[in-house]
């Protein structure tokens, strides 16, 4: 599980001092995956670097599976937006990248490697290079690599902006089956609303700077089949684009 409660994170510029989040409070289950909506200059980022261990001054409560953000004691996946891929390493490389700093036994991941190379259609991709792939492709070796991680949390930060429309909404549905088989606990930040909706099964809104917790939508269309093809999927969208625009004008 993780868990957020009374979060508060507070900069200091040019002697002056003035809140990037407050009073943000959130639970998400094992296994659960939320998507978080918010303007620009909310805190989202900030929000996954607490999230992700690398800002640690902070007022509050963090914990993923009841105990405080710890990096060395917990696994936790990070997927930016330019992927994150290293360009002199090759695909096998950078796949096994994040298993190789946790240290985990090189011969114990090889089957799962292979299984994740197999289920993410990188199959022949293996010895090519970033720099070779199409931004699909560099997306699904950025997924193998941290679902073969095997993270307590999974940290996506507008992985799919980058991507056509087709393009997004395929790597969407190989995200989804990966997880399926693997149901690790995910936080993904996206400025899509449908994506929002087809990702998440609890849907945060945060507010304007100060980044506040708006609304927390449970997703009842999360995981049907073929959504996006369903009414109620259009109307979600709709209620929740209203939702927003009422909310960021205040």
């Amino acid at each position: 599980m993780i868990r957020i409660k009374d979060l508060t994170m507070t900069y200091e510029s040019g002697g002056a001092c003035y809140d990037a989040l407050r009073d943000i409070s959130l639970e998400l289950s094992a296994g659960e995956t939320c998507a978080i909506i918010g303007p620009s200059g909310c805190g989202k980022s900030t929000l996954l670097k607490i999230l992700a261990g690398i800002i640690t001054d902070f007022d509050g409560t963090v914990e993923i599976n009841g105990q405080p953000v710890m990096p060395k004691q917990q696994i936790i996946g990070f997927i930016p937006q330019n992927y994150g891929l290293l360009p002199w390493k090759n695909v096998y490389e950078n796949i096994r990248l994040g298993v190789k700093i946790k240290h985990k036994k090189h011969h114990e991941q090889e089957e799962h490697l292979a299984s994740m190379v197999q289920l993410l259609g990188l199959g022949g991709l293996e010895y090519r290079f970033p720099g070779e792939l199409s931004g699909g492709q560099q997306q699904r070796v950025a997924l193998a690599r941290a679902f073969l991680l095997k993270p307590d949390l999974l940290l996506m930060d507008e992985p799919f902006s980058a991507l056509d429309a087709m393009t997004r909404e395929e790597i969407q549905n190989v995200f989804l089956s990966v997880w399926r088989k693997h149901s690790v606990s995910t936080i993904l930040v996206t400025h899509h609303m449908e994506e929002a909706v087809y990702l998440g099964r609890k849907i945060v809104i945060l507010s304007a700077a100060p980044g506040k917790v708006s609304k927390i939508v449970d997703n009842p269309l999360f995981g049907v089949d073929d959504v996006r093809n369903h009414k109620d999927f259009f109307q979600l969208c709709v209620e929740l684009r209203k939702m927003i625009k009422e909310d960021w004008s205040m």
